[in-house]
């Protein structure tokens, strides 16, 4: 990780204009040198941070799973309102602080890669909960339905973080997709003791 304040400072600059280019066009679109112009950098300066486009795609990337993997902590299956009012709580709180992220998983271009990222974690996360809950379960049948609750419950948050659908608080959107997910949850588990 760097520390040097030029190395953070000219890489959070490219990033920012990898994420202001990519709301605009496809990755495959972008060279380098319209992201390093965009950044105010020359190429040889970029390649000193980043190999290529796809290079700059995968920090950012990296980033969000980390800032995702960490609203995560403390994620518990006993406390499904709980644990994920608390995750999105937290996730809402990053988006807000940074609004290039938020704009890069919501609208960019690459946002379904991203999305689809995030969807992982949370079965992942879901998954390891369930097993340590429950150790008996056979987790080979836990992918299928933890991903239709994963993808459910993420859709609905972008939906509602997007701005579509603000006529609800986080208080009452949580609190309508966790009466859901608890659902799922509680089939799931009962399906499979």
């Amino acid at each position: 990780m760097p520390t040097d304040k030029r190395i953070i400072k000219t890489r959070t600059s490219i990033k920012k204009a990898f994420i202001e280019l990519v709301e605009k066009q496809s990755i495959s679109k972008i060279s380098v040198s319209d992201l390093a112009a965009k950044a105010m950098v020359n190429r040889s300066t970029f390649y000193l941070h980043y190999e290529d486009v796809l290079a700059v795609a995968a920090d950012i990337d990296r980033e969000i799973e980390q800032n995702i993997a960490e609203c995560m902590e403390g994620y518990t299956i006993s406390d499904i309102y709980g644990s994920t009012y608390a995750f999105f709580k937290k996730l809402t709180k990053r988006l807000d602080e940074d609004d290039g992220m938020k704009r890069y998983i919501i609208f960019s271009t690459n946002a379904v890669n991203v999305i689809s990222k995030i969807k992982q974690i949370l079965v992942t996360k879901t998954t390891e909960a369930l097993l340590k809950r429950f150790p008996g379960i056979d987790e080979s049948k836990l992918g299928y339905p933890l991903t239709y609750a994963a993808a459910g419950i993420l859709d609905c948050y972008i939906k509602w973080v997007s701005g579509n659908d603000k006529h609800s608080s986080l208080d009452e959107h949580m609190s309508e997709v966790c009466a859901i997910t608890q659902h799922i949850i509680s089939g799931i588990t009962q399906n499979l003791q």
